[in-house]
């Protein structure tokens, strides 16, 4: 990362013309990546499923409860006519 991130501070040196090394502008560009990128975290999220008991449950809820409205819906359809 170390070499990386000093390419990129000679790189931009360069492109504001100024030599390199050049403290001034390292500290500068340094200054900024610590004040805006200072919450940057390299390691990436490794997102894992649920264990397979909170998976089935997560999965069977709405299907419960679909099924469920469904038999409301036909079962209060067929009886109507008391309403």
């Amino acid at each position: 990362y170390y070499d990386n991130f000093t390419q990129c501070t000679e790189r931009e040196a360069n492109n504001a013309s100024c030599f390199w090394p050049n403290p001034l502008a390292e500290g500068f560009i340094t200054g900024i990546h610590k004040q805006f990128f200072s919450n940057c975290t390299s390691e990436k999220v490794h997102w894992e499923d649920p264990p397979d008991e909170i998976l089935t449950t997560l999965i069977l809820i709405p299907v419960m409860l679909t099924c469920a409205m469904i038999t409301l819906v036909v079962w209060c359809s067929k009886r109507s006519d008391i309403l």
